[in-house]
């Protein structure tokens, strides 16, 4: 670990808040049993076009809820690709005051990816919640149910605590953040807009790095574009092999170009490379920032890759998945690719559509957009009259996001964070998605992302580490507690 400066608060801890971030101290055991539990319960999501039952986590959560004298309330999201009777469900729960006020929302996803069991360690299943050496091991442990629990946990102190306030405190889970939240948070923006539509929330996806031992505050993020290219060639004997033609020939030429010829338009981003290293040395100082530029993560025998920390400032692309073909001896007239594009905030999906068309006039291939989007090509005589090489359909799609981290609630939120790990802030954006990009999409204002520090996520003996839930669960307290009095 390295060790971080520490900060005077300009906010310093009242007696009546040291009191309130006390209760954390004697309820520790609670939020890791609470973690054990939740991580114990399936509920996986391995696509936004496959259903799969994850209702039991949801009763579950409703259940202790419930029990802690908390309002609850269940929202069916219908699936709407079966033509059954299934659906995915939002829950809410909230801590209403006896005076008109804020409204502060705390959110947390909880499902999560599939896994191989495998890979895992035989003494650490995924779904079996095992604590050793101070991590508690399992899927969706640190991504994000950890976050969760501390949350939940912040929630039911609060309350117990008797400490009066303004407005209301609310938690808002979600049933499929992992597949761009068609059922949850843009189910709920588009259709229940008025029941989640908080003054400012707080996603508590994971966001310690190690080797820091305190969050990174995430005021933004990429916005996922998942894309299908379909190539189209022409059939033959594989004994008469079609160097242009064949699908998996154009599909193999668009990936091997696409690494110097593709470009995007430059966005600046919203937490850029200087300021992430001045607030680095301010929490770390020269040393400290030293040590974690040698810092390395383990790495896997067959990986290749060096660290690169400059995808943070530009948009993205990841060849992930790919099909064709029937048979041996049998060239394939047909290719689809998947591709896995992260757009910097700023950069609309019409530019990055361009970015393609232009891309696709270098390599002499006609490419056919989704309807509703201008291209390029159909002003190029060039490409009048010549068959299409590749259609391009949307999977998901989302533009990228940012908040404004000196908001009168990220000040709130600083000041807070001061106070509880005395040191410095640090801002950051993710390159990945949360359901804090359809908030913003659909207008809400002051969404903040952190929470606690685990490693392996999406990776086998995934673990979340229990020493960080303890402070995480006394900042989001101190959060709640501070701006619904402010």
């Amino acid at each position: 670990m390295v060790n971080e400066k520490k900060k005077y608060p300009k906010l310093p801890l009242t007696s009546k808040e040291k009191n309130l971030l006390a209760l954390v101290d004697t309820h520790e055991e609670e939020i890791t049993q609470l973690l054990q539990k939740l991580v114990q319960i399936e509920s996986l999501n391995f696509s936004e076009f496959q259903f799969w039952d994850n209702s039991a986590i949801f009763k579950f959560t409703k259940e202790f809820l419930d029990k802690e004298g908390f309002t609850t309330e269940l929202f069916k999201a219908p699936f709407t690709n079966s033509k059954k009777n299934e659906f995915y469900y939002n829950l809410l729960a909230s801590l209403d005051s006896s005076s008109k006020g804020k409204t502060l929302q705390f959110n947390g996803h909880l499902d999560i990816v599939p896994y191989n069991e495998d890979n895992w360690d035989s003494n650490t299943p995924p779904l079996g919640g095992v604590i050793k050496d101070g991590k508690l091991f399992g899927r969706g442990s640190i991504d994000m149910k950890a976050g969760i629990a501390c949350q939940v946990m912040a929630m039911k102190l609060l309350k117990e605590s008797g400490e009066k306030f303004n407005g209301k405190l609310q938690m808002w889970f979600t049933p499929d953040e992992e597949t761009h939240g068609a059922y949850g948070s843009a189910f709920m923006t588009k259709n229940h807009f008025e029941a989640i539509n908080a003054d400012a929330t707080i996603v508590s996806e994971p966001s310690i790095r190690h080797p820091m031992k305190s969050p990174n505050i995430g005021i933004g993020e990429k916005g996922p574009h998942w894309l299908k290219f379909t190539f189209h060639g022409v059939a033959g004997h594989g004994s008469w092999p079609r160097k242009k033609s064949n699908a998996i020939n154009k599909a193999t030429n668009f990936m091997v170009n696409a690494r110097k010829k593709l470009k995007f338009p430059k966005q600046k981003p919203p937490v850029t490379k200087w300021q992430s290293i001045r607030q680095l040395i301010s929490r770390v100082g020269i040393s400290g920032f030293r040590e974690l530029r040698k810092f390395q993560p383990p790495k896997l025998p067959l990986d290749k890759d060096k660290r690169d920390n400059g995808i943070l400032y530009r948009t993205t692309f990841s060849f992930n998945d790919i099909k064709a073909g029937i048979k041996t001896n049998i060239i394939p007239d047909r290719c689809e690719l998947d591709v896995d594009f992260r757009a910097m905030p700023g950069l609309t999906t019409q530019e990055l559509f361009d970015s393609l068309v232009r891309y696709c006039s270098k390599i002499k291939y006609r490419i056919e957009l989704p309807e509703g989007y201008s291209n390029l090509q159909h002003n190029d005589s060039k490409f009048k009259d010549e068959p299409v090489d590749v259609y391009l359909t949307i999977l998901t799609i989302g533009e990228g996001s940012a908040t404004d981290p000196n908001s009168e609630f990220g000040k709130v939120v600083q000041n807070a964070f001061t106070a509880v790990y005395e040191t410095s802030p640090v801002f950051s954006y993710n390159t990945g998605f949360s359901d804090a990009g359809n908030m913003v999409e659909a207008g809400m204002k002051d969404i903040f992302v952190f929470g606690p520090g685990g490693r392996n996520a999406h990776n086998a003996n995934e673990y979340a580490d229990l020493s960080t839930m303890k402070d995480t669960t006394k900042l989001y307290l101190l959060i709640a507690y501070r701006y619904l009095n402010s």
